[in-house]
């Protein structure tokens, strides 16, 4: 996978300034010092909060940007596009830790069943094990962003969810993308979902959910849209 260097350029007139509040009044921080300083200064950075599948969907549940309405027996898969991903991805789940690496799309262009289902079967429904085949388009635009952000993989919170753990709505025929394996809920190691749903509402790709109070972004295939949605205050206890 590509690794962008422009993070670390941006990055380094910061961290220089930083060093300079270390260091001690009347002298320069030498190369070891800063070096040993680093770390200190990059685990600063407060960590995203835990959140499990069930508080995702709970904040995903009746939201009807997250929904798509199907008059028909059957939804057709979104054409894919290439979204100027390398065509690799690298996923991680959050609930068990498992890791999937597929190089999905060949030179040609065409794409490789067997790397597809690998990004399929980590997708898979967390209460019943279920897999649905994942939307191509959903895979490039997960590519797309792994490698805006320096190509070191997703985190998955929430992929493909079978009708029994995502409850299904009253009305008729309305079904979550999730339902469909058109939809991921993600975070980026090391970028805020701030940074990430911006990125993704540029590409156009699909339906962008910001969710700040969780840390993740919501992405999908189907139509272009973006929204925020943010944690209702819980009610104080009597």
């Amino acid at each position: 996978m590509r690794r962008s260097t422009a993070p670390a350029a941006a990055l380094f007139p910061l961290l220089c300034a930083a060093a300079a509040l270390y260091a001690a009044p009347g002298r320069q921080m030498t190369h070891s010092e800063f070096m040993e300083k680093l770390s200190d200064m990059l685990e600063s950075v407060p960590p995203p909060p835990a959140v499990t599948e069930a508080e995702v969907i709970e904040l995903e549940d009746g939201d009807p940007k997250t929904y798509i309405f199907i008059r028909g027996a059957q939804a057709h898969p979104p054409t894919p596009v290439n979204f100027g991903g390398d065509g690799r991805l690298a996923l991680t789940r959050n609930d068990s830790g498992e890791q999937a690496a597929a190089v999905y799309r060949n030179k040609d262009g065409t794409y490789d069943q067997g790397e597809l289902n690998k990004i399929t079967r980590l997708l898979r429904c967390r209460l019943t094990g279920k897999e649905t085949p994942v939307s191509i388009k959903l895979v490039e635009i997960l590519d797309a962003v792994e490698d805006k952000f320096g190509g070191r993989g997703l985190l998955v919170l929430s992929g493909y969810r079978t009708p029994t753990l995502n409850r299904q709505l009253p009305g008729a025929a309305r079904w979550s993308m999730h339902m469909l394996g058109w939809a991921a809920d993600i975070r980026v190691p090391g970028y805020g979902p701030d940074k990430v749903a911006a990125y993704a509402r540029k590409l156009r790709a699909g339906g962008v959910g910001y969710y700040p109070d969780a840390a993740f972004t919501h992405l999908d295939s189907g139509r272009s849209r973006h929204w925020t949605v943010r944690r209702p205050a819980k009610a104080p206890r009597p």
